[in-house]
């Protein structure tokens, strides 16, 4: 995950167009082997701001807070 990983969630949460590579899933549709939609990284059940804040505060190597058992980004 890098900060172009959480422009496209930040963008995709404000009802704004982004692109994504394919194979790549849209954001919030494709569900991944952890069950949960493309995007999603704290295991909310959705691809918020949130996801990219945490996408943006792991890349900075600064702490985040993980819903358990939601593995860390990255993992």
């Amino acid at each position: 995950m890098n900060s172009i990983d959480a422009l496209k969630i930040l963008r995709y949460s404000a009802l704004l167009p982004y692109s994504q590579n394919e194979p790549c899933p849209n954001l919030g549709s494709g569900i991944l082997q952890s069950g949960k939609p493309q995007g999603d990284v704290d295991c909310s059940n959705a691809a918020t701001s949130i996801d990219a804040l945490k996408i943006l505060r792991s890349v900075a190597k600064l702490s985040y807070t993980q819903n358990e058992p939601c593995p860390n980004i990255g993992s």
